[in-house]
């Protein structure tokens, strides 16, 4: 059950037309859980016209809305941690507008531990995949690894830290959308092993400028940001930002000269981000040991597949089964498997390399 300043704070989340601004300005700062409409009136009229502005202050006190907003929420297996919930991440609290309300499936208990984020470009080379996803891996012995659920560096993070259920993934859209759509799959493994937060409702779709926005939760949720690829302009190089706004942390994976994915990466390092070619670099700056691993042992199955895409190069699903003489569907799950161990990375889409 919810205390009455969290339902307060889940209603105001719930009403489409406020920006995660405007709410901020009508708890005055985070002052209190009640709206004060008189004081933010005339404000907020300049940006959401009298109407809108009405409708909003008419769904905050009908009792109709409230119930329907928790019991939807309730159907769709989603639980609210709110700015005044006692789980609610301490160190976003500490962050400019912090979300006023988490919408959350999965392990909430996720969000009172020590958490470290990694994150990188879509366009992320293979050997640099292989190695974010094996750090990814050695970090959640220690932390809860945080990221995004983009194709390329983001996927690679959460595939490499799912298997011990420290995950966590900040959505930039509603539950009601999977962005993108390929990582479906994963996405129910991490609601599942994991935790998947989001400040949007459900409705929400991904639009484009709500991705700089979540990059702010990722930071901030965090002690340290791994930037693991970036262009000269780049989502990632956003979240770095907020990162050294909020005095965290950074690291950034170094690259050669002309790679152009790399290019933000270099430019972090030359400003002053630390420069990480391994866990090590980053366990030691926060003082922690570096906790080994087991021996990763492959089946047949795994094996001969794995053979297949290294004499290949970069295979898609459709040419593996071909020559495998099997269906996709049923070379899917090994691939997922050597995927998991660290053998083989996802290009995108339907196309696999070895590593």
């Amino acid at each position: 059950m919810y205390t009455e300043s969290e339902i307060n704070l889940i209603t105001l989340c719930s009403i489409e037309g406020l920006t995660y601004k405007n709410r901020f300005e009508l708890l005055n700062g985070l002052e209190s859980s009640e709206p004060d409409f008189v004081k933010c009136e005339k404000i907020l009229i300049k940006t959401l016209t009298g109407g809108v502005y009405n409708k909003v202050k008419d769904s905050f006190y009908s009792s109709v809305f409230r119930e329907k907003v928790l019991k939807e929420l309730e159907n769709d297996g989603v639980e609210c941690v709110t700015y005044f919930s006692q789980n609610y991440p301490e160190p976003l609290k500490n962050i400019p507008c912090p979300p006023i309300t988490l919408f959350c499936k999965g392990n909430t208990k996720l969000l009172s531990e020590r958490a470290f984020a990694a994150v990188g470009s879509r366009r992320t080379q293979p050997e640099v995949l292989k190695a974010l996803k094996t750090i990814s891996e050695e970090l959640s012995r220690h932390f809860t690894v945080v990221s995004g659920i983009a194709d390329g560096a983001d996927t690679a993070v959460l595939e490499g830290a799912i298997e011990s259920g420290k995950v966590i993934s900040v959505l930039a859209n509603g539950f009601d959308h999977v962005y993108p759509s390929v990582n479906a799959p994963l996405l129910k493994r991490l609601v599942k092993k994991g935790l998947v937060i989001t400040e949007y409702t459900s409705k929400t779709k991904p639009e484009k400028f709500n991705f700089p926005v979540r990059n702010r939760i990722i930071a901030g949720l965090s002690e340290g940001v791994l930037i693991a690829s970036a262009a000269e302009k780049s989502g990632a190089l956003i979240t770095a930002h907020y990162a050294l706004e909020y005095d965290r942390r950074v690291f950034a994976i170094p690259y050669s000269i002309n790679v152009k994915s790399g290019a933000g990466c270099n430019a972090l390092i030359k400003e002053g981000a630390t420069l990480c070619r391994n866990t090590l670099d980053i366990l030691d700056d926060f003082g922690m040991e570096f906790k080994p691993s087991e021996k990763v042992t492959l089946s047949k199955e795994e094996s001969e597949l794995l053979s297949l895409i290294r004499e290949t190069g970069a295979a898609f699903v459709p040419d593996l089964a071909v020559k495998t003489g099997k269906k996709p569907y049923e070379i899917i799950p090994v691939l997922s498997k050597l995927e998991i161990k660290g053998f083989i990375v996802r290009l995108g889409g339907n196309r696999y390399s070895a590593v």
